[in-house]
């Protein structure tokens, strides 16, 4: 709720004062675009999330492997992307190493490890796989080639990036963030905690997610990360996606963030969604932006992920 001071009250203010607004949950909601297939009925779905908030502005980590593609057709791409993409928001950039990607770098494939822990045989047939392959496999210098190649492509095709990136499967390890850095990125947005990833913990992926983030819960707020490169800022992906967390859940999230703003003071609070999977989980970021603007009006505010990382800043 905003309290207004009264005009005798403003009148006795000194004139060096000044008016202190109360401490906000900052909600940034991302979209991975994951680099597979771009398909009509997940866009269909996504339009549906940009219908229901128009004003909601989104953190798109675009991937650039749709472009290099053998059957790839940029103008077609460009089209389908332009559906779902708005002024309003920010374009970072998103890398899962499949092949294609790795060869369009000048980098060998390698088809492991993976996040389940083994090579699938259902996906080992695939045309370009690697998707589900860690980034971390990689060395400093081929991931870097990764983040080069995916700029001059995205440039190439009309997407300004800005200076935010998130590893796929959240695996920014010491490879990742170093090479990122060198490529200019500043902010990272793949720190999550494995609270989310229940479901699959019988796989690889969450025992590698703690390795790598140890230290990191659902409540972490943005810290840095020194690289030989440079300083990263981090802010974490502290809902992570749609995927694994249910819409209940993320309001729960949100409400939980809220609850601390009188100790802690303004909150960072990270959502999201991925584009190849709005069909069937888009429904729960319209249903949380609904619940948590009903209930929680002026007490938490969406915006993009650099705006958040740019207030951060500010507050360290």
């Amino acid at each position: 709720m905003i309290r207004y001071l009264s005009l005798t009250a403003l009148v006795l203010l000194p004139a060096c004062a000044s008016v202190q607004s109360p401490p906000v949950v900052r909600v940034a909601i991302s979209v991975d675009w994951e680099g597979r297939e771009i398909s009509e009925q997940n866009l269909i779905a996504f339009e549906k999330i940009r219908a229901a908030h128009p004003d909601v502005p989104l953190t798109q980590f675009i991937n650039a492997a749709y472009f290099v593609k053998p059957d790839a057709d940029a103008a077609q791409l460009r089209e389908k992307m332009a559906r779902v993409l708005q002024s309003q928001d920010e374009l970072g950039l998103h890398i899962h190493p499949w092949r294609s990607l790795a060869q369009a770098s000048g980098v060998e494939f390698r088809a492991e490890p993976t996040v389940w822990g083994f090579v699938r045989e259902d996906r080992a047939g695939w045309p370009d796989p690697g998707h589900d392959v860690s980034v971390e496999a990689y060395t400093v210098d081929e991931f870097q080639a990764f983040v080069k190649t995916s700029k001059r492509i995205l440039a190439e095709n009309g997407f300004a990036l800005s200076q935010s990136f998130r590893a796929g499967a959240w695996l920014a390890g010491p490879h990742v963030r170093e090479a990122i850095r060198r490529e200019g990125f500043v902010v990272d947005s793949s720190a999550t905690d494995t609270k989310w990833h229940d479901e699959i913990d019988q796989y690889a992926l969450p025992s590698m997610m703690r390795e790598i983030w140890p230290d990191v819960t659902c409540e972490t707020q943005p810290f840095t990360i020194q690289t030989p490169a440079g300083e990263l800022l981090e802010m974490p992906d502290t809902g992570a996606l749609a995927d694994y967390i249910t819409a209940v859940e993320m309001i729960d999230h949100i409400a939980a963030a809220v609850g601390r703003l009188d100790e802690s003071g303004t909150q960072f609070v990270h959502i999201g969604f991925h584009l190849e999977t709005s069909a069937k989980y888009g429904q729960r970021i319209i249903d949380t932006i609904s619940g948590v603007k009903s209930v929680y009006g002026d007490q938490v505010i969406f915006e993009t992920l650099e705006d958040s990382a740019a207030l951060a800043r500010k507050m360290k």
